[in-house]
């Protein structure tokens, strides 16, 4: 009989806490003395991320191009078809800098979770791949949250704040949770959909 794993630990990431690490990412990037010519974030929590990232390195006097682009991941059921088949994984919204970037610029690519590596790594092979010789030789990855227990690829960020291998509740995140948990971790939002006639499946 083969023993049972347990079942992950949740932990709920606060809306504060994510921005303050996200202003603390950008710090940790300055500090480092990299200078990064474009700022990418990556769809949905990246480019959450990015966005602080972009205006604390500029109230530093970092100046960046920068832009949100995004994968196929859907949630979780998404996460766990692209770990099995990271081939399949596909990336939006990459032309820009195709036409844009040159091989002495410096890019940095911001995500909320680092987890498999896989999204990410895609993001870079099919940059390499589309921009040939104007790809960047300095790419550098910058996030919050990192599992190195997960990672599936030979990258580790360059820049991050905490390592975990709980399942992460990103502050935008709601499907999946029942109502106990919505009610234990965002009353207020409890609060909003308590009147409205959807069932928590999303459905009318």
């Amino acid at each position: 009989m083969t023993e049972q794993s347990a079942p992950l630990k949740k932990t709920f990431v606060e809306e504060e806490s994510l921005l303050q690490d996200a202003y603390r990412l950008a710090v940790a990037v300055y500090d480092s003395g990299f200078r990064p010519d474009f700022i990418v974030g990556v769809w949905r929590g990246g480019s959450t991320v990015g966005i602080y990232v972009q205006e604390c390195l500029q109230y530093l006097g970092v100046k960046t191009d920068h832009i949100a682009i995004r994968t196929s991941y859907r949630g979780m059921q998404s996460y766990i078809s692209t770990v099995e088949n990271p081939e399949r994984i596909r990336v939006h919204g990459l032309q820009y800098l195709y036409e844009t970037m040159n091989k002495d610029d410096r890019l940095l690519i911001v995500d909320d979770v680092f987890s498999s590596g896989q999204n990410i790594e895609a993001v870079i092979q099919r940059l390499r791949s589309k921009s040939k010789r104007n790809m960047p030789d300095d790419v550098r990855i910058a996030v919050p949250y990192y599992k190195p227990a997960k990672n599936r690829t030979g990258r580790v960020p360059d820049f991050y704040l905490h390592e975990t291998d709980d399942w992460l509740v990103l502050p935008y995140e709601i499907t999946g949770l029942s109502e106990a948990e919505i009610a234990t971790h965002k009353p207020w939002l409890a609060e909003i959909l308590k009147g409205s006639q959807r069932s928590p499946g999303g459905s009318l």
